[in-house]
């Protein structure tokens, strides 16, 4: 009897240092998968993946373009109009699972193009003269894109889902100018201009017809709905690989096009502009697939 309680205490006690060394190895995991994890407070930004990945894919394929990419998230593109190549992606934590990300796009290119023309009042003076005057022709594109989303994260270990569901605005336009050195006037109404397509359509009693300004290119506008779900992978404390797939209800609008045009009207005899419509507003809907932020990307959270 003496032996059997005895031995029923050493398996007893055996039992208890089992599940408390079991207990400290679960609490020693959990500390550690904390260490991983975003909390409350924290902020982060995304850098877009895609780029190693294309690059890594162009080796092992042997193409020629064998180098890596823009960096960071792409902005909302339907394929249709100017848009930025990268933007910012970020967020804010309010507590370890729900959190703020907000997405920002912008792009704006400009060229002007200068090119010499004979001055013409210098010449109707002095038939030899060389004198030169500037004509400058300016091309510019603008586009950007910004979503904010509220994002809830599911689970407790390295590799959590993350959900979102956010607005989205987008907007693009492409704008031309002209401007010339030789002015029209009453003396010369058709003045030499060294630009290539200044010539604007022409209008009954007027003469010389050139362009001031185009606006012709579609200016589009979208809002709209984003949901998203993906997948985070913390390799290092505070540091993730993530890929996520969106849909997206988007509507789109434009503005009417126009032109700003000037000519020496024959009929009062003077130098007039005016403004012509190209075509009208328009508007419409999609509903699908698309992408906001990074197809896969790397979080930084600090």
């Amino acid at each position: 009897m003496k032996k059997t309680i005895i031995l029923t205490g050493i398996i007893i006690a055996c039992i208890c240092s089992a599940s408390a060394t079991v207990s400290a190895k679960d609490g020693r995991e959990k500390k550690d998968v904390s260490e991983y994890l975003p909390e409350a407070g924290d902020f982060a930004f995304s850098v877009s993946a895609n780029p190693f990945i294309d690059f890594i894919g162009n080796i092992f394929n042997n193409t020629a373009n064998q180098h890596i990419g823009n960096f960071g998230g792409d902005p909302y593109n339907n394929g249709y109009f100017q848009q930025p190549a990268v933007s910012v992606s970020g967020k804010y934590m309010f507590t370890d699972e729900l959190g703020l990300r907000v997405n920002l796009g912008w792009i704006h290119d400009g060229n002007t193009d200068k090119v010499y023309v004979q001055d013409d009042a210098a010449l109707a003076e002095d038939p030899l003269s060389n004198n030169k005057l500037i004509d400058a022709y300016k091309h510019s594109n603008s586009g950007g894109s910004f979503s904010a989303a509220m994002e809830y994260r599911v689970g407790e270990r390295r590799v959590q889902g993350v959900f979102s569901a956010g607005l989205l605005y987008a907007f693009s336009y492409s704008r031309e100018k002209f401007s010339y050195g030789n002015a029209i006037t009453e003396i010369n109404q058709n003045p030499s201009c060294s630009l290539n397509g200044y010539s604007a359509p022409t209008l009954d009693g007027f003469s010389s017809m050139r362009y001031l300004k185009k606006f012709t290119d579609q200016p589009t506008n979208y809002a709209g709905m984003i949901l998203s779900a993906g997948i985070e992978w913390f390799v290092a404390p505070k540091i993730s690989i993530g890929g996520e797939v969106n849909i997206a209800a988007v509507w789109n609008w434009t503005k009417a096009t126009y032109y700003t045009a000037e000519g020496f009207n024959t009929i009062s005899g003077a130098v007039e502009e005016w403004t012509e419509l190209v075509s009208p507003s328009s508007h419409g809907f999609t509903f699908g697939t698309g992408n906001i932020g990074s197809n896969l990307s790397v979080t930084f959270y600090f």
